[in-house]
């Protein structure tokens, strides 16, 4: 049995779908012109991640619920002008990296979107804590602009963050 100060094995495969879950999302082009995931994507986040075939198709298919879910948008080419994946951002003596940052063609707006394995990360507070430093981060590198902060879960859920204590 782990100890308290081992990660327990769950976590550990848990902490490994995510990563790939990630570096899927990363593979995926905006606009995304019919892309689809192969097995060669598969089977490269189960080497580079050590998934068995299960896993690694597990975090295959919980990409394809993100980007076909509520936040499809933010793959679709008609609707944001700017993208990117792993965003790096310096910010308060700390470097940030967002999963995704986009800006909408039709309100200007950025949105932030961070992937989860997690059905529910709007009721960890410590993810609500480091979308707080996301949000200030983007502001201060756009001064003015709208910014918006959504975690995707695992179902593809787009969950905005609204309350204003998140943002503020």
């Amino acid at each position: 049995t782990p100890t308290a100060a081992e990660p327990a094995p769950a976590d550990d495969e848990r902490t490994r779908i995510g990563r790939a879950l990630h570096r899927l999302l990363q593979w995926h082009p905006t606009p995304a012109q019919g892309f689809d995931w192969t097995p060669a994507h598969t089977q490269a986040v189960a080497r580079e991640f050590a998934l068995n075939p299960e896993q690694a198709t597990q975090a295959q298919t919980m990409a394809r619920r993100i980007v076909r879910g509520e936040a499809a948008w933010a793959w679709d080419g008609a609707v944001v002008d700017t993208t990117g994946n792993e965003v790096e951002i310096f910010h308060g003596g700390e470097l940030l990296r967002l999963d995704r940052l986009v800006r909408r063609t039709d309100t200007g707006e950025w949105w932030v979107l961070d992937f989860k394995s997690a059905e529910h990360p709007e009721q960890q507070p410590e993810l609500l804590t480091q979308m707080r430093r996301y949000a200030k981060a983007v502001q201060a590198a756009r001064p003015g602009a709208t910014v918006r902060l959504a975690f995707i879960n695992l179902h593809g859920r787009l969950i905005e963050l609204q309350d204003p204590s998140i943002t503020s």
